[in-house]
């Protein structure tokens, strides 16, 4: 196999050995081996790092003949094993693919934008992109690490959404590898087409590689619409007293739709409490609910827009921080996990919700997390004016298979709990296919099913993930029963093994 593959891409850029093989059965999520390998076939048997897509052609038709499945890797930097393979195979990691192409003006729609590789970062195409006077739209909160395709092929949610919207509503056109290693280059359908084509449309469609977390098509290229940099940034941090002040805050710079509101960003009190224990946030007081708000654009409508946000925290009971604690906020916007210094061993829930519920799933969760005994260390995302990108993480214990099950419960009360209030999960990877039915109503789930067989209809491309539950224990009924079950005994379980540790 090892030297099939050094054949199309070279001795250096292949490996079937072990020790480099490693790294790639995993991702930022601490997951109990014996739990991993239960579920999953992780470990591949082959990883190779391609620098074009003729060569990532030839591994798929390569792939193909051997009946091996594929799994695409960019960065690695989500928890929901999304690029980890389920059924071993072959891993393509997409991290040589770098550079981008000169900035290209539309003058028609005055619009510029960017031809760039999928391997690339968010980080380093902005910083590029900044040395040329533009900048990116949007980025994910782990831009350092993200690449441009694994967030395309993700959410596409983050920072900056609230202003421009969605990723995949900024990229143009892209270019990538069907599943019988055919290059194509896809050109953004005119408005009113729908995400989930049927099944009769043949052969792969622009939406075909939106979110799909690489199970329809690999992203080799994209262009992307950019900006040019802001003549004006204005970084500020508002606390408040409780959540209902906070959360109508959020609400109000929503429904304003303000011309250079660019972020915000909710910590909750438990958040910052977690952050301070390691050092950050230090100039936060105790207790408060945090809002960073981040504004960029014309000096005037910048100047303009942050005179009107102050008289509404002021309406709310609220206080602006010295320009300096906003502005290092700023700077760590893409270190929200470093209170992982502080609580090494998280569980989490991430979900979308109506900002109009933010506060009201904020005061229950606050209950369950008292009823249960558990730390709920909550932040968000306003990524447009009517919804919030919500995370809940909360401590675990990855070396106690016991407690890490029992906790697992504690991830199914906090989707039920969002769903109770209109919201979803936010991606599905591996670990939240037992969530399908929440995500996507029935004919949803029929219309993605018919695009996976008419582009994969052998399931070649990252297989278990985003359609089916690969196995019995996903199952949404044997799942959902089974957390049920556990939360019922989670509180003793979790009394019996902290009396343990007391003797």
């Amino acid at each position: 196999m090892e030297q099939a593959l050094q054949k199309i891409c070279g001795e250096k850029r292949a490996t079937t050995d072990p020790f480099e093989l490693a790294p790639y059965a995993k991702d930022v999520a601490y997951v109990p081996a014996i739990l991993v390998h239960l579920l999953t076939n992780p470990l591949p048997k082959a990883v190779v790092q391609p620098i074009s897509a003729e060569e990532i052609s030839s591994l798929i038709k390569w792939a193909k003949q051997g009946k091996i499945p594929v799994t695409v890797r960019g960065g690695g930097s989500t928890a929901y094993f999304n690029c980890i393979p389920i059924k071993s195979g072959l891993v393509i990691d997409t991290n040589r693919l770098q550079g981008f192409l000169e900035l290209e003006l539309d003058q028609e729609n005055n619009q510029k934008t960017v031809w760039v590789k999928a391997g690339m970062t968010w980080k380093d195409l902005d910083d590029g992109l900044r040395q040329q006077g533009c900048a990116v739209c949007s980025s994910p909160s782990s831009a350092p690490s993200a690449t441009i395709g694994g967030w395309i092929s993700m959410g596409g949610l983050g920072i900056g959404s609230v202003s421009y919207g969605s990723v995949h509503d900024q990229v143009m056109a892209i270019r990538g590898v069907t599943a019988t290693g055919e290059i194509v280059e896809l050109s953004r359908p005119e408005k009113g087409t729908t995400r989930n084509n049927r099944s009769e449309q043949s052969g792969l469609q622009f939406y075909d590689l939106m979110g799909t977390e690489g199970t329809r098509g690999i992203i080799t290229e994209i262009k992307l619409l950019v900006r040019d940099v802001p003549e004006k940034e204005e970084h500020l941090l508002a606390v408040f007293n409780n959540v209902t002040d906070t959360g109508s805050m959020m609400a109000w710079l929503g429904g304003e739709l303000f011309t250079s509101l660019y972020n915000v960003h909710f910590s909750s009190p438990e958040f910052i409490m977690s952050l301070q224990k390691a050092g950050y946030a230090e100039a936060i007081p105790p207790g408060k609910y945090s809002l960073e708000i981040d504004l960029e654009g014309k000096r005037d409508v910048v100047d303009k827009e942050v005179d009107q946000i102050r008289k509404q925290v002021e309406f709310l009971r609220g206080s602006l921080l010295p320009e300096k604690v906003g502005a290092e906020e700023w700077n760590d916007r893409f270190k929200s996990l470093r209170l992982e210094q502080t609580l090494p061993s998280l569980l989490a829930a991430e979900m979308t919700l109506s900002v109009s519920n933010f506060a009201a799933f904020y005061e229950r969760l606050s209950k369950l997390g008292q009823k249960t005994n558990t730390l709920c260390v909550t932040y968000a995302h306003l990524v447009s004016p009517e919804r919030v990108l919500v995370m809940v993480l909360y401590p675990s214990d990855e070396l106690n298979l016991i407690r890490y099950i029992v906790d697992l419960s504690f991830t199914s009360n906090l989707y039920r709990l969002g769903q109770s209030l209109g919201g979803k999960p936010y991606v599905i990877g591996f670990w939240n296919t037992p969530y399908l039915k929440k995500i996507y109503d029935k004919e949803e789930r029929d219309c993605r099913l018919q695009r996976k067989h008419a582009v994969d209809p052998h399931a070649m491309l990252n297989p278990g993930k985003g359609y089916n539950p690969p196995n019995i224990i996903l199952n949404s009924y044997v799942f959902g029963f089974g957390m049920i079950m556990i939360g019922l005994f989670r509180p003793l379980v979790l009394k019996i093994l902290k009396g343990g540790k007391g003797r």
